[in-house]
């Protein structure tokens, strides 16, 4: 009864990931796993896995086990080097402590690959390979994932004299992020409770949320959902520039549920990816694939988040969950890294009209986090941002930064100019009314002018 308690534990804990897809997870055979596995050491270097591994032969293929020591007490990541995984093959990350599954990877034929972050000495790497396979990959090395300084562009952003409170645009997918993200919705039928995000926290901007909704709401095993953004390639993409254009956000922030534990994953790559898991529905794949055919193909867009200032602000936090940026690997290759990519998209393509969009980018939100943990966390990221978009927002010739044009702004311009002093790059942003590079007198005229009219 015991073993069989541990099983269901251990199933449950599989299948709602978003990281992969659903019906994708439960191919795992956890319960295969023989009870003697051998071992490899966070300081060996270029691990041959299948000489180091044990494998079983059985009717459908064979299924190769190995256990990793990673030597690291926080957050490590495995590279692993001439990977191919065909498509009736898979690898897999059990975390025996945490119950949760990384993967599977199927269908990949890389140089270089970086599995998800983990955590944790306990876990067994599972590789499956069909009869007629010639799958293989190296270990190169696991390597600690310290704590970098993820630079965000530094373009400074006009925006207009007569200033409106820009939106920072947020969107979940299954639960918990539906959930925490409920009270920003502006529609009642989502929210009855009312909407929450006008000039949030006095903070100068309005949040606004969109989301899938699911029956039961708090599900673990989801589905599509229905309503905005449900669970769909085409549904998604259709939603997203619909509300995009009704919207015009200032930021996004993209949100999904990611492994069954605590993490706060802020993803560093999305990426236009060729290859895709299936959805739900027919087509299962995003129709056109790649999605994106101003770039090339998996064309890697980037995060735009500050994401440096999110660990740290979660970090000083008391809040339960474990935040870190995976710097090296993908979003998951589902919903969650094509939304992800979506608002990447915008975000890149918007600079330079007159409502751009200055940052985006996804988070995965562990599984294991109650809604009341996921919404606090989910709140002080929003706030690490939108201080964050507050300092590269600027009203041109605003110089005292009190967002109001007015004759202290013309007094201090004039004394930069008798001062003869050379402006740094945000002065001249500011300042530069007419754009030529120089501060002068023109620029002071055009301040005048603007206040006049």
């Amino acid at each position: 009864m015991i073993k069989f308690i541990f099983l269901i534990n251990i199933f449950i804990s599989v299948i709602i990931s978003q990281v992969i897809p659903e019906h994708l997870t439960n191919i795992v055979k956890i319960d295969q796993i023989p009870e003697t596995v051998p071992t490899v050491y966070g300081n060996q270097k270029n691990i041959n896995f299948l000489k180091h591994s044990k494998t079983l032969s059985k009717s459908d293929g064979s299924y190769s086990y190995l256990n990793i020591n990673s030597f690291h007490n926080g957050n490590y990541q495995i590279k692993i080097t001439d990977i191919l995984i065909e498509e009736d093959s898979y690898l897999a990350f059990y975390d025996q402590n945490q119950n949760v599954v990384y993967g599977p990877y199927m269908s990949l034929n890389q140089e270089v690959f970086y599995p998800s972050v983990m955590n944790g000495n306990d876990i067994t790497i599972i590789f499956y390979q069909s009869n007629d396979s010639k799958s293989s990959f190296t270990i190169e090395s696991i390597n600690s994932v310290e704590n970098k300084k993820y630079l965000t562009n530094n373009f400074k952003y006009k925006i207009s004299n007569q200033r409106n409170r820009p939106i920072l645009m947020v969107t979940g997918y299954w639960p918990p992020t539906n959930e925490m993200l409920r009270h920003f919705s502006q529609n009642p039928e989502l929210n009855p409770s009312g909407w929450e995000g006008e000039n949030w926290n006095n903070l100068g901007f309005d949040v606004v949320s969109f989301f899938p909704e699911f029956n039961p709401p708090d599900c673990s095993n989801c589905g599509q959902g229905y309503g905005d953004f449900e669970v769909d390639y085409q549904d998604t993409s259709q939603d997203f520039w619909r509300i995009i254009d009704e919207v015009k956000p200032a930021g996004i922030i993209t949100f999904s549920r990611g492994f069954n534990n605590n993490s706060w994953e802020l993803e560093n790559n999305v990426y236009n990816w060729v290859s895709w898991y299936a959805d739900y529905t027919s087509p299962l794949y995003p129709t056109p694939t790649p999605p994106d055919d101003s770039v090339s193909d998996n064309h890697n867009r980037g995060s735009a988040l500050p994401l440096t200032l999110i660990e740290e602000a979660l970090d000083n936090s008391n809040l339960p969950v474990n935040c870190y940026v995976d710097q090296n690997g993908d979003a998951g290759r589902f919903l969650s890294e094509f939304m992800g990519y979506h608002g990447m998209w915008y975000h890149q393509s918007s600079l330079n009209s007159d409502n751009p969009c200055m940052l985006g980018g996804h988070i995965h939100v562990g599984g294991q986090l109650s809604t009341r943990v996921a919404k606090d966390a989910a709140e002080l990221t929003i706030e690490t941002v939108i201080t964050y978009l507050d300092s590269i927002l600027f009203i041109p010739g605003d110089i005292n930064d009190d967002e109001i044009l007015n004759i202290i702004d013309v007094i201090l311009l004039i004394d930069f100019i008798l001062e003869n002093t050379n402006p740094n790059d945000d002065f001249l942003a500011i300042a530069d009314m007419n754009e030529d590079d120089i501060i002068n007198i023109l620029d002071v005229i055009l301040i005048v002018d603007t206040i006049l009219d």
